[in-house]
């Protein structure tokens, strides 16, 4: 993990382990041990610079976590197409789905309405 808490750190804008060392509270030779692989760190530690780096626990361990897979496969290629998306293409992508929704919703109710209607006329 030393290789990814060097490069998140740097990423982050900590140009040196002494100042991201200041900035969590830790003594910046402890610190530079973690990041040098001198010194393991335990879970709580590895919390603490995840979050201070705002990083999950994958990116410090240098994880590719490959999500469950859906049991409808059309849900993963959308899923796969709208992480591709920008931000307003995924505003209108939400809000089409949202639509879809409502518009499956109102058929719903409306065949509801009309079984019951057929129900009470019979």
């Amino acid at each position: 993990m030393k290789t990814q808490l060097q490069r998140i750190r740097k990423e982050r804008g900590f140009k040196s382990a002494k100042a991201f060392a200041d900035h969590i509270g830790m003594n910046p030779h402890t610190y530079t041990d973690y990041e040098q692989g001198r010194r393991t760190f335990t879970l709580e530690s590895a919390w603490e610079f995840a979050d201070a780096l705002e990083c999950t626990l994958d990116d410090l361990a240098g994880r590719k976590f490959v999500a469950e897979r859906y049991q409808d496969e059309r849900q993963a290629v959308m899923n796969e197409d709208y992480a591709h998306l920008s931000d307003a293409g995924k505003d209108a992508a939400a809000g089409a789905v949202r639509g879809i929704r409502a518009s499956e919703g109102a058929r719903a109710g409306a065949a509801g309405l009309e079984d019951r209607q057929i129900a009470a006329s019979a």
